[in-house]
């Protein structure tokens, strides 16, 4: 990731590289969660034709082990949702797009970003900052 800068240590909202990179590696995650979340599963069991007779699956329970998975991931995302909205308030969808999609400032801008750069660029500190303590 050649052109992800970490803060200087004077810096308000400063993190340590790894944790930086950590936090910029879990919101990258987002997209990939939301798909999952929109996805049916199917959760009927498992059925195997071993030897004479058709046996079911013993003890795996696929609708619990798919709700739980879903509960996972449904927390993962409103967490980085909520700790936009803590960090940007209004703007919060815009550090999601920037944040989560690798989006740049100025593809922002061409979809109509209602913010200038620098408070667009202190928001999304404020985030990292933020999403990098609750991770």
């Amino acid at each position: 990731m050649p052109n992800e800068r970490t803060l200087s240590e004077k810096n308000r909202y400063y993190v340590p590289k790894e944790s930086y990179l950590t936090a910029i590696h879990y919101c990258r995650q987002y997209p990939l969660w939301i798909i999952e979340l929109e996805m049916e599963y199917d959760t009927r069991k498992a059925i195997t034709y071993d030897g004479d007779r058709v046996q079911t699956s013993g003890g795996y329970d696929s609708t619990s082990e798919t709700a739980m998975r879903q509960s996972e991931t449904r927390r993962k995302v409103e967490v980085i949702e909520s700790t936009a909205k803590n960090a940007a308030g209004d703007l919060w969808k815009w550090i999601i797009k920037g944040t989560c999609y690798n989006l740049t400032y100025y593809q922002l801008k061409e979809w109509g970003i209602p913010c200038g750069k620098n408070i667009y660029y202190q928001m999304r500190r404020r985030f990292y900052y933020e999403i990098s303590k609750k991770i």
